[in-house]
């Protein structure tokens, strides 16, 4: 069994990954959303205890779904890192030796937790606005709102900002687990980053909504 899932949205074929990513293979083009990075060094400077490692887990999993789908390029929907006290010297070090170790074309759509932060130029950081089309979708940080009208011409939104969790499981063996939902006229990835609260959400069939959750390790639509 694969642990992946596909699905066809605006005509193209688009693969579910378990690592919290998206893969547009006819684009070559690997989306992640809201990493995060610093929000640990954040915390703890501010008394929070944090486990440790989480930035280095974040970058090995991206590391990952690189190797597995050999993407041209990847482009974060926002949020990159948390904010600009938590871009440590240690956080720094870290992405400017993983970008050695990956080294493909990499871009970021401005969320709100990156404005008003440097991103380091060793970082090879291309700036994409707020906004990219790409063929039938329009990437971007934060979805279109729920009352906004879709028109028949207007691009598919793929996005983040919402960090989205599915309740799975029974009793004791409950879980929120990270999601992508599947909207019409729009695509909501997961956090990429495995400390984030988020937003509940389930299927709904009446508004033609699809959820994928991420559950031991598999893709799974629920």
């Amino acid at each position: 069994m694969t642990d992946d899932a596909t699905i066809e949205l605006a005509g193209e074929t688009l693969t579910l990954l378990p690592e919290r990513a998206l893969f547009l293979p006819a684009r070559g083009t690997l989306l992640v959303a809201d990493l995060h990075l610093g929000k640990a060094e954040t915390y703890r400077s501010l008394g929070v205890p944090m486990p440790e490692g989480i930035a280095e887990e974040s970058l090995e999993r991206l590391e990952r779904a690189v190797r597995r789908t050999e993407p041209a390029e990847i482009v974060v929907l926002g949020d990159l890192v948390h904010c600009e006290e938590g871009m440590e010297d240690p956080v720094l070090e870290l992405f400017e030796h993983w970008r050695r170790r990956v080294p493909i074309t990499m871009s970021l759509i401005g969320g709100n937790h990156d404005a008003g932060v440097s991103i380091p130029r060793n970082w090879r950081i291309e700036i994409d606005g707020d906004a990219r089309r790409l063929g039938p979708f329009q990437l971007r940080h934060e979805p279109r709102p729920a009352e906004e009208d879709v028109g028949e011409g207007d691009p598919v939104v793929i996005a983040g900002h919402l960090h989205p969790v599915l309740s799975a499981g029974e009793g004791a063996r409950r879980v929120l687990a990270h999601a992508f939902v599947v909207d019409p006229g729009q695509m909501i990835l997961p956090a990429f980053t495995p400390f984030a609260r988020g937003a509940r959400v389930r299927p709904d069939t009446n508004r033609g909504r699809r959820i994928f959750a991420i559950v031991e390790g598999q893709v799974v639509e629920a």
